[in-house]
Protein backbone atom coordinates (compact mmCIF):
# COMPACT_ATOMS: atom_id res chain seq x y z
CA UNK A 1 0.00 0.00 0.00
CA UNK A 2 0.97 3.78 -1.10
CA UNK A 3 0.27 6.40 0.35
CA UNK A 4 3.25 9.01 -0.57
CA UNK A 5 0.76 11.13 -1.57
CA UNK A 6 -0.18 12.54 2.18
CA UNK A 7 1.70 15.33 3.69
CA UNK A 8 4.20 15.47 6.88
CA UNK A 9 3.10 17.68 9.58
CA UNK A 10 6.02 19.33 8.99
CA UNK A 11 4.48 20.45 5.69
CA UNK A 12 1.59 21.68 6.77
CA UNK A 13 2.22 24.62 8.86
CA UNK A 14 -0.45 27.13 8.26
CA UNK A 15 -3.02 24.34 8.43
CA UNK A 16 -1.63 23.46 11.87
CA UNK A 17 -1.63 27.14 13.22
CA UNK A 18 -5.58 27.44 11.95
CA UNK A 19 -6.39 24.30 13.98
CA UNK A 20 -4.58 25.09 16.75
CA UNK A 21 -5.87 28.63 17.15
CA UNK A 22 -9.31 27.79 16.00
CA UNK A 23 -8.90 25.06 19.10
CA UNK A 24 -8.01 27.29 21.54
CA UNK A 25 -10.86 30.02 20.71
CA UNK A 26 -13.06 27.17 20.83
CA UNK A 27 -11.87 26.11 24.15
CA UNK A 28 -12.14 29.46 25.71
CA UNK A 29 -15.82 29.49 25.42
CA UNK A 30 -16.27 25.97 26.61
CA UNK A 31 -16.39 23.72 23.70
CA UNK A 32 -13.83 21.29 22.58
CA UNK A 33 -13.64 20.59 18.35
CA UNK A 34 -11.83 17.21 19.38
CA UNK A 35 -14.33 15.67 21.79
CA UNK A 36 -17.46 17.53 19.44
CA UNK A 37 -15.86 15.65 16.19
CA UNK A 38 -15.01 12.71 18.18
CA UNK A 39 -18.49 12.28 19.28
CA UNK A 40 -20.29 13.12 16.14
CA UNK A 41 -18.10 10.61 13.85
CA UNK A 42 -19.37 7.99 16.19
CA UNK A 43 -22.68 8.77 15.79
CA UNK A 44 -22.79 9.20 12.18
CA UNK A 45 -21.01 5.54 12.13
CA UNK A 46 -23.76 4.34 14.57
CA UNK A 47 -26.28 5.96 12.17
CA UNK A 48 -25.13 3.28 9.21
CA UNK A 49 -26.91 -0.41 9.43
CA UNK A 50 -25.34 -3.28 10.80
CA UNK A 51 -23.71 -5.57 9.61
CA UNK A 52 -22.68 -3.77 6.05
CA UNK A 53 -22.20 -0.50 6.05
CA UNK A 54 -21.39 0.29 9.89
CA UNK A 55 -18.42 -2.65 9.32
CA UNK A 56 -17.11 -0.61 6.05
CA UNK A 57 -16.91 2.60 7.88
CA UNK A 58 -14.33 0.71 10.51
CA UNK A 59 -12.47 -1.24 7.93
CA UNK A 60 -11.76 1.92 6.06
CA UNK A 61 -10.37 3.73 9.52
CA UNK A 62 -8.32 0.89 10.55
CA UNK A 63 -6.90 1.30 7.16
CA UNK A 64 -6.28 5.07 7.62
CA UNK A 65 -9.13 7.21 6.86
CA UNK A 66 -9.68 9.60 9.78
CA UNK A 67 -13.16 8.95 11.49
CA UNK A 68 -13.97 12.07 11.45
CA UNK A 69 -13.31 13.41 7.79
CA UNK A 70 -15.10 9.85 6.98
CA UNK A 71 -17.96 10.83 8.78
CA UNK A 72 -18.27 14.04 7.01
CA UNK A 73 -18.40 12.58 3.75
CA UNK A 74 -20.94 10.27 4.91
CA UNK A 75 -23.13 13.35 6.22
CA UNK A 76 -22.45 15.01 2.52
CA UNK A 77 -23.68 11.43 1.08
CA UNK A 78 -26.95 11.86 2.89
CA UNK A 79 -27.92 14.79 2.39
CA UNK A 80 -26.88 15.24 -0.91
CA UNK A 81 -31.01 13.87 -2.33
CA UNK A 82 -32.08 17.34 -0.51
CA UNK A 83 -29.64 19.55 -2.24
CA UNK A 84 -30.60 18.01 -5.92
CA UNK A 85 -33.76 20.64 -6.06
CA UNK A 86 -31.74 23.72 -5.28
CA UNK A 87 -28.62 21.82 -7.45
CA UNK A 88 -30.86 22.01 -10.48
CA UNK A 89 -32.47 25.03 -10.08
CA UNK A 90 -29.14 27.03 -9.49
CA UNK A 91 -27.39 25.30 -12.52
CA UNK A 92 -30.31 24.74 -14.93
CA UNK A 93 -31.12 28.89 -14.93
CA UNK A 94 -27.80 30.64 -15.78
CA UNK A 95 -30.19 34.22 -15.46
CA UNK A 96 -31.12 33.36 -12.14
CA UNK A 97 -28.50 31.87 -10.83
CA UNK A 98 -25.78 34.74 -12.19
CA UNK A 99 -28.49 37.44 -11.23
CA UNK A 100 -28.48 35.98 -7.29
CA UNK A 101 -24.56 36.16 -7.04
CA UNK A 102 -24.56 39.64 -8.29
CA UNK A 103 -27.44 40.47 -5.95
CA UNK A 104 -25.79 38.97 -2.86
CA UNK A 105 -22.51 40.59 -4.27
CA UNK A 106 -24.02 43.83 -3.75
CA UNK A 107 -25.87 43.42 -0.56
CA UNK A 108 -22.34 42.60 0.91
CA UNK A 109 -20.69 45.48 -0.43
CA UNK A 110 -23.72 47.79 0.62
CA UNK A 111 -22.82 46.50 4.36
CA UNK A 112 -19.52 46.82 3.76
CA UNK A 113 -20.05 50.78 2.96
CA UNK A 114 -22.37 51.32 5.41
CA UNK A 115 -21.06 49.41 8.02
CA UNK A 116 -17.48 49.41 7.43
CA UNK A 117 -16.34 51.19 10.60
CA UNK A 118 -18.56 49.59 13.12
CA UNK A 119 -17.19 46.11 11.57
CA UNK A 120 -13.64 47.12 12.35
CA UNK A 121 -14.47 47.89 15.32
CA UNK A 122 -16.46 44.50 16.42
CA UNK A 123 -15.48 42.71 19.32
CA UNK A 124 -16.17 39.71 21.44
CA UNK A 125 -18.18 41.57 23.85
CA UNK A 126 -20.36 42.70 21.31
CA UNK A 127 -20.62 39.49 19.24
CA UNK A 128 -21.68 37.63 22.42
CA UNK A 129 -24.63 40.37 22.95
CA UNK A 130 -25.67 39.60 19.72
CA UNK A 131 -25.75 36.17 19.87
CA UNK A 132 -28.09 36.55 23.29
CA UNK A 133 -30.39 38.00 21.43
CA UNK A 134 -30.60 35.68 18.19
CA UNK A 135 -28.69 38.05 16.04
CA UNK A 136 -25.52 37.60 14.17
CA UNK A 137 -22.83 40.63 13.82
CA UNK A 138 -22.52 42.94 10.59
CA UNK A 139 -19.06 40.76 9.86
CA UNK A 140 -21.02 37.74 9.94
CA UNK A 141 -23.86 38.18 8.07
CA UNK A 142 -21.37 39.30 5.13
CA UNK A 143 -19.13 36.72 5.56
CA UNK A 144 -22.40 34.37 5.06
CA UNK A 145 -23.76 36.22 1.93
CA UNK A 146 -20.07 35.58 0.67
CA UNK A 147 -20.43 32.14 1.44
CA UNK A 148 -23.62 31.77 -0.45
CA UNK A 149 -21.93 33.18 -3.70
CA UNK A 150 -19.41 30.46 -3.21
CA UNK A 151 -21.72 27.88 -3.21
CA UNK A 152 -23.84 29.25 -6.39
CA UNK A 153 -20.31 29.45 -8.46
CA UNK A 154 -19.43 25.65 -7.23
CA UNK A 155 -22.59 24.80 -8.78
CA UNK A 156 -21.93 27.04 -12.59
CA UNK A 157 -18.18 25.48 -11.87
CA UNK A 158 -19.36 21.71 -11.10
CA UNK A 159 -22.11 21.75 -14.33
CA UNK A 160 -19.55 23.64 -16.47
CA UNK A 161 -16.62 21.67 -15.96
CA UNK A 162 -17.49 18.32 -15.35
CA UNK A 163 -20.79 18.49 -16.57
CA UNK A 164 -23.26 17.02 -14.07
CA UNK A 165 -25.83 18.57 -12.21
CA UNK A 166 -25.86 16.48 -9.07
CA UNK A 167 -24.11 16.94 -5.68
CA UNK A 168 -24.29 13.28 -4.72
CA UNK A 169 -21.81 12.69 -7.58
CA UNK A 170 -19.39 15.11 -5.94
CA UNK A 171 -19.71 13.89 -2.90
CA UNK A 172 -18.97 10.12 -4.38
CA UNK A 173 -15.62 11.49 -6.27
CA UNK A 174 -14.94 12.80 -2.95
CA UNK A 175 -15.32 9.85 -0.71
CA UNK A 176 -14.01 7.48 -3.32
CA UNK A 177 -10.53 10.04 -4.13
CA UNK A 178 -10.04 10.84 -0.16
CA UNK A 179 -10.02 6.91 0.75
CA UNK A 180 -7.77 6.54 -2.33
CA UNK A 181 -5.45 9.48 -0.87
CA UNK A 182 -5.36 8.04 2.86
CA UNK A 183 -5.34 4.13 2.31
CA UNK A 184 -3.66 3.72 -0.85
CA UNK A 185 -6.53 1.87 -2.30
CA UNK A 186 -10.09 2.81 -3.64
CA UNK A 187 -11.33 0.43 -1.42
CA UNK A 188 -14.50 -0.31 -4.23
CA UNK A 189 -15.96 -2.87 -2.16
CA UNK A 190 -16.50 -0.84 1.56
CA UNK A 191 -17.14 2.69 -0.36
CA UNK A 192 -20.12 1.21 -2.50
CA UNK A 193 -21.48 -0.21 0.96
CA UNK A 194 -21.83 3.14 2.18
CA UNK A 195 -22.84 4.46 -1.34
CA UNK A 196 -25.45 1.59 -1.67
CA UNK A 197 -27.14 2.23 1.79
CA UNK A 198 -26.83 6.40 2.42
CA UNK A 199 -28.06 6.83 -1.50
CA UNK A 200 -28.94 3.88 -3.38
CA UNK A 201 -29.21 1.93 -5.51
CA UNK A 202 -28.95 -0.80 -2.69
CA UNK A 203 -27.74 -3.38 -4.91
CA UNK A 204 -24.58 -0.94 -5.80
CA UNK A 205 -21.58 -2.91 -5.39
CA UNK A 206 -17.81 -3.14 -5.90
CA UNK A 207 -18.33 -3.46 -9.63
CA UNK A 208 -20.92 -0.58 -10.34
CA UNK A 209 -18.34 1.77 -8.53
CA UNK A 210 -15.22 0.56 -10.67
CA UNK A 211 -17.36 1.38 -13.77
CA UNK A 212 -18.25 5.09 -12.14
CA UNK A 213 -14.49 5.22 -11.84
CA UNK A 214 -13.82 4.34 -14.99
CA UNK A 215 -16.14 6.75 -16.62
CA UNK A 216 -15.72 10.22 -14.44
CA UNK A 217 -13.18 9.94 -12.12
CA UNK A 218 -10.10 11.75 -14.28
CA UNK A 219 -12.85 14.16 -14.89
CA UNK A 220 -13.74 14.88 -11.22
CA UNK A 221 -9.88 14.67 -10.00
CA UNK A 222 -8.77 17.60 -12.72
CA UNK A 223 -11.33 19.93 -11.15
CA UNK A 224 -11.94 19.07 -7.84
CA UNK A 225 -8.62 17.51 -5.92
CA UNK A 226 -8.27 20.44 -4.92
CA UNK A 227 -11.33 19.61 -1.59
CA UNK A 228 -9.73 16.31 -1.54
CA UNK A 229 -5.91 17.90 -0.82
CA UNK A 230 -7.88 20.07 2.18
CA UNK A 231 -9.75 16.54 3.77
CA UNK A 232 -6.39 15.35 3.44
CA UNK A 233 -4.51 17.83 4.92
CA UNK A 234 -6.76 18.81 8.03
CA UNK A 235 -6.95 14.43 8.33
CA UNK A 236 -3.48 14.84 8.92
CA UNK A 237 -3.33 18.10 11.81
CA UNK A 238 -6.58 16.36 13.67
CA UNK A 239 -5.21 13.43 13.68
CA UNK A 240 -1.51 14.63 15.06
CA UNK A 241 -1.19 14.21 18.87
CA UNK A 242 1.36 17.57 18.90
CA UNK A 243 -1.67 19.26 18.43
CA UNK A 244 -2.99 19.05 21.60
CA UNK A 245 0.08 20.06 23.35
CA UNK A 246 0.33 24.12 24.29
CA UNK A 247 3.82 25.30 23.23
CA UNK A 248 6.19 26.02 26.42
CA UNK A 249 7.59 29.55 26.58
CA UNK A 250 11.31 29.97 26.36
Amino acid sequence: MSRADIPRIDELGAELSFWNTYRELRRAKGWDPDLVLKEWSAEQQKSLTSPGPREEFAELCKDGCLPQALALLVAMLRHSPTLETFWVEIVGSPDKRDKAARTLEKAAQTLEGLFGGFVASENKDDDDVLAKIGRLPISSVISELRFHIQVINLARRLSTDTGTRSPAELSKYLLSSYVKRMTGHFHDRSVSGLIGAIVGPQEYNDVAQRMWRSRNYRRFEKHFSWMTNILVAMSVVIAHPGVTKSRKKP
